[in-house]
């Protein structure tokens, strides 16, 4: 499944990756995660507080969108998955889908901020600052719910995945190139 372009968005603890990877593993495409390549961008870098985070996260942004691109440019296809947040990510976004054939799959839940606090607990990568983000959490997911013009769908990711993972694939597999 060459040249085609599935974008994993939603907000933080929302299955996300999980879905992406799966995803990936059932249309046999890479996946590019935004939080691989924060993680792995802060290797040389001592800890820093939130605004640190958020400029890592920025430069990680910059380095998900350029390999996508390149990707992309070779006719090849990707699964990449973000906390893309509207207004911030759509040109960007809409210019990777002037490319390829593109879907947008949005998970949700109402559990993310818990989901989020039982990750936080356990610990994860020092970039990501958990304890920083809980204390913003406004419990808001709008900004996460990207739309950039191409075919979306959204999964409840609750328990499972609403729709099933069978629907979703073949979501992704019936992508076209969106009309300009």
């Amino acid at each position: 499944m060459s040249g085609r372009l599935v974008i994993v968005a939603g907000a933080p603890a929302t299955g996300k990756t999980t879905l992406a990877q799966a995803l990936g593993a059932s249309l046999g495409l890479p996946v590019i995660t935004k939080d691989d390549i924060k993680e792995a961008l802060a290797v040389p870098f001592a800890t820093g507080d939130r605004d640190w985070s958020r400029q890592l996260g920025v430069a990680a942004y910059s380095v998900l969108f350029v390999v996508a691109e390149r990707i992309l440019a070779e006719g090849h296809g990707l699964v990449l998955e973000s906390n893309f947040r509207r207004g911030i990510s759509d040109k960007p976004l809409q210019s990777l889908a002037a490319r390829a054939a593109t879907v947008v799959i949005v998970c949700r839940t109402p559990k993310a901020r818990d989901r989020y606090a039982e990750r936080a607990a356990i610990g994860r990568h020092r970039v990501h600052v958990d304890d920083a983000v809980l204390a913003e959490w406004n419990g808001d997911e709008a900004e996460f719910q990207i739309d950039i013009g191409t075919p979306r769908l959204i999964v409840d990711t609750t328990d499972g995945y609403a729709p099933g993972m069978e629907h979703i694939v073949a979501f992704a597999q019936n992508a076209t190139v969106a009309p300009r």
